[in-house]
């Protein structure tokens, strides 16, 4: 093989990397995305919690709205991204 050819080949592989990783892009932040949102909304309810004294009230209350809202969200974005991905020209 000569250098272009090593070249051209390392470009190639190069591009198809990249490719692959604008594909996986949006599905990579999903995962940390649901955990955070969850986490968010359990804290505020446990500052709530001990602001008002209110032990497993405000705690309860919005850890099950973020887990809904987190989920939801995944579920959405999953979908479009199906969606986008299917009617997209190969």
């Amino acid at each position: 093989m000569t250098p272009e050819d090593l070249k051209t080949r390392a470009q190639r592989e190069m591009a198809e990397q990249q490719k692959a990783l604008q594909e996986t892009g949006p599905y990579l932040t999903l995962g940390i995305q649901l955990v955070l949102t969850i986490l968010i909304f359990v804290g505020a309810g446990y500052w709530l919690d001990h602001h008002f004294k209110t032990t497993p009230l405000w705690t309860a209350i919005l850890s099950t709205f973020g887990a809904i809202s987190s989920l939801t969200y995944f579920i959405v974005t999953v979908l479009r991204l199906q969606k986008n991905s299917e009617t997209k020209p190969k």
